[in-house]
């Protein structure tokens, strides 16, 4: 069989992937193949007509929605092995995705997918699968916003970031955020100058260091972790799909 740009991606086993044989693979490739954008562009945008979804091959997506009153929240940060643009709103997307880096990903027309899905349980199942996995996700984050304080919520962010890069073979030496502080307060619900309160207040107890404008080094990961109130390794390593 004709070698497939599957064999290369880190998301071959994880998600929609994960159950497929080559011969299959073949077919979802078919359905739109691989697309690119470059930072800042848009994958999709909420309210539009439902086309494609995707599956990050590289890079990392901002999934979000904007408010009524003209204020951006970002509901996912996703990385290599997830999807976007799955969820739709009466045949619309859901959410808006932009690229917060280049992006590299397959695209799915959306129709031919269901019927695939629809003949091979196996695939169901992992799409089922995602959309639970997304679904706790949105209840830890909503805990997250809840319950912890500005600068428990960004050292959450920071710990979730580190263990979601290293799982998906993004670089993390030092941590690369992808995203500025206004796009990090527009994901934890906080202002730009908390955001930058609560990254120097993690400086000043040396629990991490700074390089750059968007390059973290943690000095401290089981402090980092304590103060983020993680018990574990941050977030699971189950893929998700908005």
């Amino acid at each position: 069989m004709t070698a497939l740009p599957c064999d290369r991606c880190v998301g071959r086993s994880l998600n929609l992937c994960r159950p497929l044989d080559g011969a299959r693979l073949q077919v979802m490739l078919a359905l739109g193949g691989i697309h690119r954008w470059k930072k800042h562009e848009s994958l999709f945008r909420a309210d539009a007509p439902m086309g494609p979804f995707f599956k990050i091959r590289s890079g990392i997506v901002a999934v979000s929605r904007t408010l009524d009153d003209g204020r951006r929240q970002i509901v996912a940060v996703r990385a290599p092995g997830d999807c976007v643009g799955y969820l739709e709103n009466d045949g619309k997307y859901a959410f808006d995705g932009d690229a917060l880096t280049d992006v590299e990903a397959c695209a799915f027309d959306r129709r031919g997918f269901d019927a695939f899905a629809a003949k091979h349980p196996d695939l169901a199942a992992a799409v089922a699968e995602a959309l639970s996995a997304a679904l706790k996700q949105s209840g830890q984050d909503m805990l997250v916003l809840g319950q912890l304080r500005s600068t428990e919520r960004v050292a959450h962010f920071l710990a979730e970031i580190d263990t979601l890069y290293r799982q998906r073979a993004v670089s993390s030496r030092p941590l690369s955020l992808k995203m500025s502080r206004t796009e990090i307060a527009d994901y934890l619900g906080l202002t730009l100058e908390t955001v930058s309160r609560a990254i120097g207040k993690l400086k000043v107890r040396d629990v991490i260091g700074l390089m750059g404008s968007d390059e973290v080094v943690v000095l401290d990961n089981n402090k980092l972790r304590r103060i983020a109130k993680v018990e574990h390794d941050g977030r699971p390593s189950a893929t998700t799909i908005n």
